[in-house]
């Protein structure tokens, strides 16, 4: 090593030149005639700094002296020479040097041959053009130069990137015969490999796996594995999948399941680069972090769905993921508020401690706090362990999103840690008494004040106005005068806020010295909003003559505006005084101010309590919602808030659909942007049963709300979700409750959870949820009621009287749910005589049955024919002053219509009108069948136009098919038929749909009425409801057409239920298919099954 040195720092006039070989020949002469060039420099240069080192020692030296320090250096020189000789002849033996004779070096013929100035110039230019683009001028160099000798290697990549963009056909043939006439100035398969690299970049791998078979078949060259890495990667990136999996099959290792994972990257198919990837992980192969690191990149383009796939194949296998790859998927994560993606990355991340790095922890601990739960406080104690520093605008960022989740407890530890390294400032404060404010904390906000001042900080006007309100809201007064006093009196919301507190105080006096004060510091001059503020405080506290005095004087003053008016019209309708509210509504209109919503809400609301006008709250409702809709002034949260009451209230179905149908009008109101709004319309669209509002106010929830919902809140979700029979949203919902946001579900929302499970006929899973929540929430009453009633759906009465014992055991008492539930178990699977005990348990334990429990008595007995006891159950009831609903009395008459006791129901009826009870649909079905089975075809059709012109919504799909089975059970064909162009008339009658056209179907062909069948069933056809109606149906229709012989008709039919989309089964023409009967037989059969899996339709009463 000393001689490269010496070289290296001799003077340039001494320094030997060395020349660039072009031969292996030339490449041994250079070598050695260096070596020795360098030795003879170096020999001389160790002398000279020797001597020179002697004579800076001694100072005095004679020449004998000296002459034998210059021998002793030359024999050092000579010994490093011979020790230098043995080392090279090592180095051949090894195979690390070329061969060298060292006489055929020393003769005269092996003189170096120098490169011509010309070449030398030609060379240069090959550069300087191939990096300018001038393909053509590098070109015009290799057809000179190529038959002239070797090329440095550098200079024969220029020439193959030359060819394969502009002459590729000549490339394989000049480039093999080049290396091929050279090959011993060509070290292989180092340049193999270099040329085969340089065209396969250029996005041709077919002529690079071209050029190495002709270099290994002509040039001698041997291929090794890069040889095969390179051309892997060439046919990845151009998608050649065949290709490389042939590749691959001769030798797969690591690194060139890499570079296939990479080059399948490039071309765009993330598929195949996964699976690659994937095979490597499954062989233990280690794959560089870059190349998993392009792998999610890739997938990250392609959105947050591909990156879940590959997250799902790595299956937790231990990957290392580079760090700012991370870092950009969980940014991604926080962008979009995808929790469930951004705890899979932090899984992933925290396995490896490179991944430990503040632009990872930065991202989660955002996106945690934006969430809530606990999880963002075990990260922040995780980044601190870590030894990464949180700075002061990030601990503010979370302060801030910990107000909007009120998670108090991550505030609270990024405080003490800020205050651990005195790093608490008064924007700090600031959003930590926000946080405070938004939990509903406002003694804590207070107590701020003196933590600030112990800081050495001095509030702001902004901190001391937020300071005056919470003093308010949490009852110091003290603080907030002495507030006041330090604000001196800058900033009227701080009076405002006093004389509201007094006014709650019911001090009216102190409001008007505030009111003085405030006058007396001519803050802002005289402002409306402050006499406004004071008028509220009279009309609160009920003092309305000095409310109007007041209102009077203000009206000297000129200082009144829209909120004045509406202040004395609040006050007017909280003492039930509408007229004068109307009153002070027309003077507002004379004073040229035009109401707002606010305006219209103090009469709206008045109206509802059903106060004022001698024609009732709900017609004045009315009467205000279309004087608002000509006025044109829109609905707002306040107006859906109390239309929601009234829909609630509401006695008829036509009242609350009206009181509904404001939601229809909401344009402004945004119902999910306000909890407690969102609520009472969920709450009253549930409790009307309206499926569809329900329906499009949960889609407006999920595409456009920003809200993130209270515990409470998502048990009223999942209960809507499971209304519109959602129950895989009821899931996800939980999931998003329990897992990313980590928040504890209360007994409610776990038994609303439970219901939409049973609701779903999922008992088994609500089972479950129940067991794995049973030890962190101890279970009540209504849960185990809820699991019974699953149970009993189910018609598993052992598994019901399973939850029965263990209720006793925990020692909980039976509530009217469970009972009714175990009650309705057994009377479902007719076993009436348990039924009876547990009624008679129920009434000894102190429990009042209710309408559900009698109805369900009720129907037990009629299912059994035991009429005399339902009705024995029915007169118990009502001696108990329980009033019939509708369901008990649908029940009782279906019982008497399907037992044939015609003269009973007909009381019945009677006694519906008696007892005012609203039919149903179910009604008007049972009914049809009642005069359908007295053989009097048109009462049942009577029925039908008196329910019609009634305006009820009383017609669906059963009523329909009802009375077609009647029209069929009279043998009135032609009149079943004719109920398909009556129902159109019918008001709020559905369109034929598949059901009834299938009803009518097999009731003609079991009647022999082929001729009237196909009319029926081209009508089904250009109804769109062909494919509806069961295929047994329409494979009855056509064994009948068979077997009469109409083979025209019927291939007729088979080729329009085709185009239909409608495809016969197989055998369904031939002759010998069954009798028409036999097949409808077994289409009833069918239905029957159909019919037991439907899921249970809850009640109004559940």
């Amino acid at each position: 090593l000393r001689y490269p040195t010496i070289w290296l720092f001799s003077h340039p006039a001494r320094r030997p030149s060395i020349h660039v070989p072009t031969s292996s020949t030339e490449t041994q002469k250079v070598f050695f005639f260096d070596f020795l060039s360098i030795m003879s420099v170096s020999a001389m240069s160790q002398m000279t700094f020797d001597g020179a080192d002697v004579v800076a020692t001694k100072h005095i030296q004679d020449e004998a002296q000296l002459g034998e320090t210059v021998f002793d250096a030359v024999t050092s020189e000579l010994t490093w020479l011979f020790v230098g000789f043995l080392a090279i002849q090592f180095l051949i033996y090894l195979g690390v040097l070329p061969k060298m004779n060292l006489f055929s070096v020393l003769s005269p013929a092996a003189k170096v041959k120098v490169i011509p100035d010309k070449r030398k110039a030609a060379l240069k230019a090959v550069s300087a053009a191939a990096s300018s683009g001038q393909t053509k001028d590098v070109l015009e160099v290799w057809n000179s130069e190529r038959s002239k000798g070797a090329f440095p290697l550098d200079v024969l990549k220029e020439f193959a990137q030359a060819l394969a963009a502009s002459a590729p056909e000549r490339l394989v043939s000049e480039l093999t015969e080049h290396l091929a006439s050279q090959a011993g100035a060509y070290q292989q398969p180092m340049a193999m490999n270099a040329l085969v690299e340089v065209v396969s970049q250029s996005a041709r791998p077919a002529l690079a796996a071209e050029l190495a078979e002709s270099l290994v078949a002509t040039a001698k060259a041997q291929p090794n594995s890069r040889t095969r890495e390179i051309l892997i990667e060439a046919f990845a990136a151009a998608g050649n999948e065949a290709r490389v999996l042939a590749e691959l099959k001769e030798e797969a290792t690591a690194h060139g399941l890499a570079l296939a994972t990479r080059g399948f990257l490039k071309s765009g198919k993330l598929d195949t680069a996964l699976a690659t990837f994937v095979t490597a992980l499954d062989r233990d192969m280690a794959i560089p972090p870059r190349v998993v690191g392009d792998l999610f990149k890739v997938a990250h383009a392609k959105g947050p769905q591909m990156v879940q796939r590959v997250l799902e194949k790595l299956g937790g296998r231990e990957v290392e993921v580079p760090t700012e790859c991370l870092a950009a998927l969980l940014h991604d994560c926080l962008k979009r508020d995808d929790v469930a993606l951004a705890r899979q990355l932090e899984a992933l991340a925290l396995k490896q401690d490179s991944a430990k790095h503040y632009s990872v922890f930065e991202p989660l601990l955002k996106l945690h706090a934006k969430v809530g739960g606990t999880r963002a406080v075990e990260l922040f104690e995780e980044m601190q362990g870590a030894g990464l520093f949180a700075s002061e605008g990030l601990c503010g960022n979370l302060l801030a999103k910990c107000g909007e989740t009120q998670n108090l407890k991550f505030a609270e530890a990024i405080v003490e840690y800020l205050r651990g390294r005195k790093m608490l400032s008064l924007s700090i404060f600031k959003t930590l008494m926000k946080v405070y404010a938004c939990c509903g904390k406002y003694e804590l906000a207070c107590d701020l004040y003196e933590q600030v001042l112990a800081a050495g900080l001095q509030p702001d006007n902004v901190m001391i106005g937020c300071l005056v309100k919470f003093a308010v809201k949490c009852g110091r007064r003290e603080l907030a005068e002495q507030l006041l006093e330090q604000s001196a009196g800058a900033d009227i919301q701080n009076y405002m806020w006093l004389i509201r507190a007094a006014g709650k105080d019911g001090n009216v006096g102190r409001a008007l010295e505030l009111l003085r004060e405030a006058e007396k510091a001519q803050v802002a001059g005289p402002d409306v909003a402050l006499y406004n503020c004071v008028l509220d405080v009279y009309v609160t506290n009920g003092r309305m003559d000095d409310a109007l005095a007041f209102f009077g004087a203000m009206k000297d003053r000129g200082t009144v505006n829209l909120v004045t008016y509406n202040t004395v019209m609040k006050g007017h309708c909280a003492k039930g005084d509408v007229d004068c509210a109307r009153g002070v509504l027309a003077e507002m209109k004379q004073a040229g101010v035009a109401p707002d919503s606010a305006s219209y809400n103090c009469l709206l609301g008045a109206a509802a309590l059903g106060v004022g006008t001698v024609r009732g709250g709900d017609a004045a409702c009315w009467e205000i919602l279309d004087e608002m809709s000509e006025k044109g002034t829109p609905i707002d949260n306040y107006t859906v808030s109390i239309m929601m009451k009234v829909a609630k209230k509401a006695h008829s179905p036509q009242d609350a659909e009206r009181a509904l149908a404001v939601l229809d009008r909401a344009g402004r109101a945004r119902v999910f942007d306000d909890e407690v709004l969102f609520n009472s319309v969920i709450d009253a669209c549930i409790q009307r049963r309206d499926t569809q509002r329900l329906a499009k106010v949960l889609a407006s929830f999920t595409e456009q709300s920003t809200m993130k919902p209270s515990v409470q809140t998502y048990g009223l979700l999942i209960k809507a979700n499971s209304m519109v029979r959602q129950v895989n949203k009821c899931w996800e919902l939980w999931t998003e409750m329990v897992e990313a946001r980590s928040l504890l579900p209360n007994a409610i929302t776990l038994s609303c959870m439970l219901d939409a499970l049973i609701c779903a006929r999922r008992v088994d899973d609500a089972l479950a949820l129940f067991r794995a929540w049973q030890g962190r929430m101890p279970p009540n009453i209504v849960m185990y009621g809820t699991l019974i009633k699953g149970f009993a759906a189910a018609r598993d009465a052992d598994r019901a009287m399973e939850m029965y014992h263990e209720i006793r055991a925990q020692g909980l008492q039976l509530n009217l749910l469970a009972y009714t539930s175990l009650i309705d178990a057994h009377a479902r699977g007719g076993e009436m005589a348990r039924a009876s005990k547990l009624f008679q348990e129920m009434i000894d334990n102190a429990c009042d049955p209710n309408v559900i429990t009698f109805s369900t008595m009720v129907k037990g007995y009629c299912v059994e024919g035991d009429l005399e006891n339902a009705f024995s159950m029915f007169s118990t009831m009502l001696s108990r002053g329980i009033i019939a609903d509708t369901v008990l009395f649908n029940t009782l008459l279906d019982g008497c219509v399907r037992h044939s006791r015609f003269q009973l129901a007909d009381h019945l009826l009677s006694e519906m009108e008696k007892y005012s009870v609203e039919p149903s649909h179910f009604t008007l079905s049972i009914v049809i069948k009642l005069w359908g089975k007295r053989r009097d075809l048109e009462k049942a059709f009577e029925a039908c136009h008196v329910h019609a012109r009634s305006g009820r919504s009383c017609f669906d799909v059963q009523v329909v098919t009802s009375l077609i089975s009647a029209c069929f059970l009279n043998r009135a064909v032609d009149r079943a038929v004719s109920v398909l162009d009556e129902m159109p008339a019918w008001r709020g009658c559905p369109r034929p749909d598949a059901t009834v056209f299938g009803a009518l179907l097999g009731g003609l062909v079991r009647g022999g009425a082929l001729p009237q069948a196909l009319d029926v069933a081209q009508r089904a056809i250009d109804a769109s409801a062909a494919s509806g109606v069961h295929g047994e149906t329409w494979a009855s229709l056509a064994a009948a057409l068979a077997q009469q012989g109409m083979h025209q008709e019927l291939a007729h039919l088979t080729q329009k239920l085709a185009s239909a989309g409608v495809a016969l089964p197989c055998g369904s023409s031939q002759q010998d298919g069954g009798t028409p009967a036999q097949l409808h037989g077994g289409h009833r059969a069918h239905q029957n099954i159909d019919r037991r899996r439907a899921p249970a339709r809850t009640s109004v009463r559940d």
